[in-house]
């Protein structure tokens, strides 16, 4: 497939699924293992991340092989935590068996868990270890999938607007963590201020 096969507002389209789904994810993910934003909203946020994954994946087998190499990825390593991403990935999983719903293109797709796999092993890794400046960027910020990406656009194996997509998904998991870290200072600043006022009041 080429850009050409898809009108500007379906492309806009994807690229907005995958930022909604990206987004949302780290959402769900800081609410309940950060303990940063609301678990009520991040329980209603998850099955509108699967309403729209799985009407992705049916319409459009590319969007379906990226995101399912994701989650496969993400179960190779035992990263789904918590009790709102294991039925979230239950309700994926039974979804994908019980409407056979989709046609990956595997070698794409086993590429691409191959990487989202290598980007989980590393950012652990990194997360424990010292390591060099470049290693460390290169893992906390998961670049082996998009070089995956890159690689398979590159040799035409899939078209450019997923890696569009893909980094629209990236662009936003990784706003609402700047976003998370950017509260947890602020929530520090007024707790450290609260402690110094009633010293300075003294």
């Amino acid at each position: 497939m080429n850009l050409s096969d898809y009108t500007s507002g379906y492309q806009i389209l994807i690229i907005l699924a995958f930022a909604l789904i990206g987004g949302g994810l780290k959402y769900i993910d800081d609410a309940f293992d950060e303990d940063l934003f609301s678990k009520k909203i991040a329980m209603v946020i998850a099955p509108i991340i699967v309403i729209i994954w799985v009407c992705l994946s049916i319409s459009d087998s590319i969007s379906a092989t990226i995101l399912f190499s994701i989650l496969f990825a993400v179960l190779l390593t035992g990263k789904i935590d918590n009790s709102v991403f294991k039925m979230s990935s239950i309700a994926l999983i039974v979804i994908l068996a019980l409407t056979r719903m989709l046609n990956f293109l595997w070698i794409p797709f086993f590429i691409l868990i191959g990487m989202g796999v290598a980007d989980e092993k590393g950012n652990d890794y990194v997360d424990g270890h010292t390591t060099l400046k470049l290693c460390e960027f290169f893992f906390s910020h998961r670049c082996s999938m998009k070089l995956g990406l890159l690689g398979l656009c590159t040799f035409s194996l899939l078209p450019w607007l997923y890696l569009l997509a893909f980094l629209a998904f990236d662009g936003a998991y990784e706003s609402v963590r700047i976003f998370s870290k950017i509260s947890v200072e602020n929530q520090r600043a007024r707790k450290s201020a609260i402690s110094i006022s009633p010293i300075v009041n003294g």
